[in-house]
């Protein structure tokens, strides 16, 4: 049986990072990865190019995780996405901040952030035990971690196994199952970060055409569950864009979600209407709908919605027709008939419920000496960096608090 002080299951960001960290203290410390190399979601990350973390102040950074941000207070401010990039720039590799304000490394390789991993691990005398599957875990006044290579016994472990998308990663939700073993709730895990799919899908002629900086909101039955601003992305069969992706937590099959194109309630919308009538009724009606800088295919897709004929007139047009239009263009709202799955989810959302964990320490308070960190916890975070940075504060923060408890 190998003896280590410190196990980490799971060789992603969060596992990492913590074993790296806790490496750097002189804690005997092996990661156990159950892939041929640890890092994959890493590798995948931004498609290739490796979106780490992103810019804002914390209190800022804090408000992209729904109702959970509260949760991530300590881990986000004591290794902050400054920090991250401090870090990078320590050890060669400097990371750059796009427009939109994700940042990547410099390189825009994750090959080359999985690379410094591995070598900053070799550094502080880390073992790395890949094609290492977990098979069970026993607790009783250690942990005797019972493998596919065999066993392993330490004090303290952390999970960080995850959660169930990128299956192809090695994130098949097994890490719940032993939270579960150990006495701790699971809070049912499903995809989020995903695309959305409309009953009787409208936008199929649309794909490719996006919106920026849009009204969305999400209603459940007559109530609204949420409402925000983002950027949206018709495709061929489903509606995705950072709006639908970071959304995406609030929903459910059943769902409606609304739409405001122009910025504008259906009262402005009717009062814009008549103006323009007044002065140019013999223009035709997609001529008006110009006026808001709306895509040509967008225009004919809501004048055939409304059952408006492309050559009719503004002043044709009935109080209905005017009333229909405006409603497609203010406040129409569609029937979600599925999320995407596993497949495309980008994130998890559930699974171990917050309330069982010290968000100082990211120690379970049921079990001594268990620890969690990144996806397996019931946090997800908004698209564009925000995963990776949390799993990597909550890594590092259970690494410090054991170190701490040396």
């Amino acid at each position: 049986m190998k003896i280590y002080e410190y196990i980490v299951v799971g060789g992603g960001p969060a596992g990492i990072f913590s074993a790296i960290y806790a490496g750097s203290c002189g804690i005997k410390t092996a990661i156990l990865e159950k892939k041929n190399r640890m890092g994959k979601k890493i590798l995948i990350a931004g498609s290739g190019q490796c979106n780490i973390t992103h810019t804002g102040e914390v209190k800022e950074f804090l408000t992209k995780y729904g109702d959970h941000g509260k949760f991530l207070r300590t881990a986000i401010y004591k290794y902050s996405p400054e920090d991250l990039q401090i870090f990078f720039k320590d050890h060669g590799l400097e990371l750059v901040p796009r427009e939109d304000g994700k940042i990547f490394p410099i390189t825009k390789r994750s090959a080359d952030v999985v690379e410094l991993l591995y070598s900053l691990c070799k550094k502080y005398n880390v073992d790395i035990i890949e094609n290492c599957e977990v098979l069970s875990i026993i607790h009783k006044d250690d942990f005797t971690l019972n493998t596919s290579t065999g066993d392993f016994n330490s004090k303290n472990i952390l999970l960080s196994t995850g959660g169930i998308t990128f299956p192809q990663t090695g994130s098949e939700g097994q890490g719940y199952r032993f939270a579960k073993t150990l006495g701790h709730k699971i809070l049912e895990p499903k995809p989020c970060l995903t695309p959305i799919y409309i009953k009787d899908y409208p936008f199929t002629e649309l794909a490719g055409i996006s919106f920026k900086d849009i009204s969305i909101s999400v209603f459940d039955g007559d109530k609204k569950i949420n409402s925000s601003k983002g950027d949206i992305l018709f495709t061929h069969k489903n509606l995705s864009g950072p709006g639908i992706l970071d959304n995406s937590r609030y929903m459910k099959r059943g769902n409606k979600i609304s739409f405001n194109f122009i910025d504008l309630t259906l009262e402005q919308f009717k009062e814009d209407f008549i103006e323009y009538t007044h002065v140019h009724g013999r223009n035709l009606t997609k001529t008006f709908l110009n006026t808001y800088n709306l895509p040509e295919r967008f225009i004919k897709n809501m004048l055939f919605e409304a059952e408006i004929c492309e050559g009719l007139k503004i002043s044709s047009l009935s109080k209905k027709m005017r009333d229909d239009l405006g409603k497609l263009l203010t406040e129409y709202t569609y029937e979600i008939s599925k999320l995407g799955g596993i497949d495309v989810g980008m994130a998890t959302n559930g699974g171990i419920d917050l309330k069982e964990i010290n968000p100082k320490t990211m120690e379970s308070k049921l079990v001594k000496g268990l620890y969690f960190a990144g996806e397996i916890m019931d946090i997800d975070g908004d698209t564009g960096g925000y995963n990776i940075q949390a799993a990597i504060s909550t890594g590092i923060l259970a690494a410090r608090s054991i170190a701490k408890s040396k």
